[in-house]
């Protein structure tokens, strides 16, 4: 059996649609997340609609997310970057990043967890499990 689901670029026209479709799927999943910004921010660089028959059934998001990992050797590294951290946040923000991701090796967390806090890191949403994709 063949699918007649379409895929098509967003328009300014979809967004009532898909603010209900994400309003119901809020309410029917209890997994509340804020509308994205699709029209205005660069983050989401990839929208595309999907469509049957016509119909707007929701759509699919790529948004751009920055993965931070350091390359060194010595602890002092580790307090000199604490101390640099509003500089570091700058300039992830003036290179477009909203939000930066760090893949921590489970032995790693015990001596990584307070200086990722301090860092302004934080442990992911419990309620989900970080999956990826290489291309």
């Amino acid at each position: 059996m063949t699918s007649n689901l379409n895929f098509r670029p967003l328009r300014a026209s979809d967004e009532p649609v898909l603010r209900a479709i994400h309003a119901r799927q809020v309410r029917q999943t209890g997994f509340d997340y804020a509308w994205p910004n699709l029209f205005h921010d660069p983050a989401y660089y990839r929208v595309l609609v999907l469509e049957r028959g016509g119909m707007v059934e929701g759509c699919i998001v790529a948004h751009a997310t920055t993965e931070m990992f350091l390359i060194a050797d010595r602890p002092r590294i580790l307090r000199d970057l604490l101390r640099r951290r509003p500089a570091l946040h700058a300039f992830m923000r003036s290179a477009g990043a909203d939000e930066v991701h760090a893949f921590v090796p489970r032995a790693l967390i015990p001596r990584m967890r307070l200086w990722l806090a301090r860092m302004g890191f934080r442990a992911s949403n419990p309620r989900c499990l970080p999956y990826y994709l290489e291309l």
